[in-house]
């Protein structure tokens, strides 16, 4: 056999075995060759670097964390993502998303409308997902508008064009910011054909993905639609968290603010009756608002990392809701 005609089975082999998941024995039926000779050139393979097998410290989960967190918070369910090493926060982040994106990648359904918020770890567990052998035609809605009007791979509109970029879906996107000046500028905006077209859409949202704002270092802040004296007023009313823009405390009660009526994308309501509402957060800095937008009882489903679910429990037994 020819050096290029066995480079070119070894190739197929990989391939078939590492990314489509066929059997040794299927893998010797496609080639026309004998089972002995897939194994050797799977062998071959590693030994040249062809594959390169690396084993994640983030892969493991922490099953009594999830069912912990599914019984106190009545939870459809929870993906707890598990390692001994960084606490570092944008390590965390990345673990997370790598750890859980083949998880929530099998919730999904053919013809899913999939509802996209924004946040730091939720743009680390679209980045690490990847869709199934089988197209699912998947439709994808941003479900708020932007921070920011520069490009950042963490604002909703990044995470829905790069949602239905990895899964061959078709994007729809809500070209707005996130709060405007005042409610009439709101009842324009979300009047609007090009809005409507999306927001219709929200009462076709199976699974609602979003991340967790914390209040002093919200990107509504850092996007300047909130201001630090305003963030701040709200902290000191108990404010711990946003969801989608709507605020909440530590008890879990959504909160009146000035920016109520000023908000663009899906409503309370409407996000309240998705079959799957998933919280993607982790760090030490969102396990109050975590702790907050489960009591809320909105959210139906977290993945967040074995620290800060831990630290939710343990703050959730000590600061009971008033």
């Amino acid at each position: 056999m020819h050096d290029v005609d066995s480079n070119e089975q070894m190739l197929q082999a990989a391939h078939m075995y590492y990314v489509d998941n066929l059997t040794q024995a299927e893998i010797a039926s496609v080639l026309g060759v004998s089972r002995p000779t897939v194994s050797r050139l799977l062998t071959r393979a590693r030994e040249e670097g062809v594959v390169q097998i690396t084993i994640s410290p983030w892969r493991q989960r922490d099953s009594a964390l999830e069912e912990t967190l599914c019984r106190k918070f009545n939870l459809r369910g929870a993906i707890v993502v598990r390692s001994a090493g960084s606490t570092e926060s944008a390590t965390v982040r990345q673990g997370i998303g790598f750890g859980a994106a083949a998880h929530v990648a099998k919730l999904f359904q053919p013809n899913d409308v999939i509802g996209i918020g924004r946040g730091r770890t939720l743009a680390e567990l679209i980045t690490a997902m990847r869709p199934p052998p089988m197209p699912l035609n998947l439709t994808i809605v941003q479900l708020l508008g932007d921070v920011s009007a520069q490009h950042d791979e963490t604002l909703a509109h990044e995470l829905t064009r790069q949602m239905a970029v990895n899964f061959g879906g078709k994007a729809y996107y809500l070209s707005a910011p996130a709060l405007v000046e005042n409610a009439t500028v709101r009842n324009m905006l979300m009047n609007a054909t090009a809005i409507r077209t999306v927001t219709d859409l929200y009462r076709c949202v199976r699974i609602a993905l979003v991340g967790i704002g914390e209040i002093e270092h919200s990107p509504l802040v850092l996007g300047g639609l909130i201001s630090e004296a305003e963030a701040h007023q709200m902290a000191e009313m108990g404010i711990v968290g946003d969801i989608c823009g709507y605020f909440f405390d530590l008890n879990g009660c959504f909160r009146s603010t000035i920016f109520d009526d000023r908000n663009i994308g899906i409503s309370l309501d409407e996000l309240r009756t998705r079959e799957y509402v998933i919280a993607v957060a982790g760090g030490s800095d969102k396990v109050l608002p975590l702790l907050g937008v489960l009591r809320t009882g909105i959210v139906n489903f977290v993945i967040t990392d074995h620290v800060t679910a831990a630290q939710i429990l343990a703050q959730a037994d000590a600061a009971k809701p008033k």
